[in-house]
């Protein structure tokens, strides 16, 4: 029987409003329904961790009918932890080393000495802070290492560097780190052709071992029908999960730099701000041009009355699944470089300007 060990920086499950829970979810499921034993360990924030009922559902279900153990051990996150480990592992850049515990160590050197593991998978790049370990402790040649890569983290930073060229520190160890685990990995999976593309002229990885897996879109975007007398005119969504401080900051430049020129020239139109745990500063700014929601189980309905979606991101890395659900919805959307990298743009209704001046023309003449 075909065994892995699948260790995630994040809980993978849909119940939690991030798009790279949901990846996490969906790659794991895979394995499973491939017929793979798995035994999993999960780094992640308590909140995470408790809310993955679909998580512990599923492996109870596939126990129960193929009475295999699908082993789980949890190792819960929380500010103080991260701290100390960080300084704790002074050497390992700090994204990385949030995720780096003694107690893990032990875990994994436990599980590899005693159960020999057809594939060893890293969900997330800071997950792969273990692969040095691993890839001393592998004792057969057939024993596979796969990184799950769902942010290049050294292309993130560097746009960080721009605005604050100290950090130009911090970006040289990751783009070290990461040299040494993707140069180390067997596979590495990645969710666009762009992320492969900048790989292969980054790191010089060879493109033989990446394998490109868009990111599965959530349900409900393929039962919307977008009909003409429901869209509302002049009316804006964002979909985004609003504790992700790179969301928070684009939807308040959006409103700071484009929308309250709109509402200059045209008191009419209206923002959906649809996510869940927008902060207070954000709800300060509700009104009736400004409507945010929060958590919404099906916001199937938002999709379907608004004109045009929007993803002013200023930051990040990677493919946007918020942008890629918009789409394959049916809206239009204006976006950012950011927001619509590693996407083909080739038949879809989706524009890109990093100028908010320019937006608030294109949004007044869609």
């Amino acid at each position: 029987m075909s065994k892995i060990l699948f260790i995630s920086a994040h809980t993978p499950t849909y119940k939690y409003p991030q798009a790279g829970q949901k990846i996490a979810f969906n790659n794991l499921q895979e394995y499973i329904d491939l017929g793979y034993e798995i035994h999993i360990l999960i780094i992640a924030n308590v909140l995470e961790i408790n809310c993955a009922t679909d998580l512990i559902d599923l492996l109870n279900k596939f126990n129960a009918k193929d009475d295999k153990n699908h082993g789980i051990y949890f190792y819960p996150l929380t500010v103080l932890r991260k701290i100390i480990s960080c300084l704790n592992y002074l050497n390992i850049p700090l994204k990385f080393a949030t995720r780096s515990q003694t107690q893990i160590y032990h875990k994994i050197r436990e599980l590899i000495t005693t159960i020999n593991y057809d594939i060893i998978h890293f969900e997330y790049s800071h997950a792969a802070v273990y692969l040095p370990l691993v890839s001393s402790l592998i004792k057969s040649e057939l024993t596979k290492t796969v990184i799950s890569i769902h942010d290049i983290e050294t292309q993130a930073f560097l746009r960080k560097t721009v605005k604050n060229p100290i950090l130009g520190i911090e970006l040289a160890r990751i783009f070290n780190y990461e040299n040494q685990i993707y140069t180390s990995a067997n596979n590495l999976w990645v969710l666009s052709q762009k992320d492969k593309n900048i790989l292969t002229a980054l790191f010089s990885i060879s493109s033989e071992k990446i394998l490109v897996k868009p990111p599965k879109l959530s349900s409900f975007v393929y039962q919307i029908c977008r009909k003409p007398e429901n869209i509302e005119k002049k009316t804006l969504l964002f979909w985004a999960a609003m504790n992700r401080p790179e969301n928070e900051t684009a939807i308040l430049k959006f409103i700071d730099n484009c929308f309250q020129s709109l509402l200059a020239k045209d008191s009419e139109f209206k923002l959906y701000i649809v996510g869940a745990n927008p902060s207070p500063k954000l709800q300060c700014l509700a009104n009736k041009n400004i409507i945010i929601t929060g958590f919404i189980e099906n916001p199937s309905n938002f999709f379907e009355w608004a004109e045009m979606g929007i993803v002013p991101l200023q930051t990040g890395a990677g493919i946007k699944l918020k942008t890629l659900e918009m789409l394959a919805a049916g809206l239009p959307v204006l976006s950012t470089s950011i927001g619509a990298e590693g996407i083909d743009r080739e038949g879809k209704n989706l524009i890109v300007s990093d100028n908010f001046q320019e937006w608030v023309n294109l949004i007044i003449n869609h």
